[in-house]
């Protein structure tokens, strides 16, 4: 009875991050890039594509099995070592170009929950090497503070629109936060293009799941 007392929208919007659930103990893995990387480059997890949507940092979050090692390539080689991911957990995994080589950088998130359905959840990753970035909102208080490189800091927060700055080092990026709901995820990510220093964000979704 309470599963049919939920309405469409709010289903919708839970589907967004968690879509099709995956067998039991699965991890949930997507990619986001370190600096500039092209539009024809070719991402795979476990020789299966992955895309990273036009204007996106990073890819939707897919689901992979836990107790098997992980393998990221790009444009066929392979991307340092096989991964293997803890169970139940959210992953955000970095690459970054060393000379003619990739390397991979894994973020733990944690389970990825909310702990109010009342409450957007808001994640912030400091992509710029070098520094430690701060997020507030424009003219406000700060939101997060002293975040190191390829690391992550989420809360929840009161679904709200506002303008937020990110300062790293002698840079200084904004962007405008999108009208956000309750039970929504929301990722911004702090990352270098072109040599300049770039604020973005996108909803975390996850890809349906697929067995494989």
């Amino acid at each position: 009875m309470c599963w049919l007392a939920i309405s469409p929208a709010f289903a919708q919007e839970i589907g967004k991050l968690y879509a099709t659930r995956p067998p039991p103990g699965s991890a949930f893995i997507r990619v986001a890039s370190i600096g500039d990387i092209k539009a024809d480059t070719r991402l795979h997890i476990n020789a299966r594509d992955l895309s990273i949507v036009d204007n996106d940092a990073a890819s939707r979050y897919r689901a992979v099995r836990a107790d098997a090692p992980v393998r990221l390539s790009i444009d066929g080689a392979a991307v340092g070592k096989n991964i293997t991911f803890l169970p139940d957990r959210f992953y955000t995994v970095v690459v970054a170009r060393e000379g003619a080589n990739w390397s991979a950088h894994a973020i733990d998130e944690g389970p990825g929950g909310n702990a109010s359905d009342l409450k957007a959840q808001l994640r912030f990753f400091n992509l710029m090497p070098g520094c430690e970035a701060t997020l507030r909102i424009a003219e406000g208080p700060t939101v997060f503070d002293a975040v190191a490189f390829t690391t992550v800091k989420s809360r929840a927060i009161n679904p709200v629109e506002a303008l937020l700055e990110a300062t790293c080092g002698s840079s200084n990026v904004s962007l405008k936060l999108p009208p956000l709901r309750s039970g929504d995820h929301y990722s911004l990510f702090l990352t270098q293009a072109g040599g300049k220093s770039v604020l973005s964000g996108q909803f975390d979704e996850t890809e349906p799941y697929r067995d494989r």
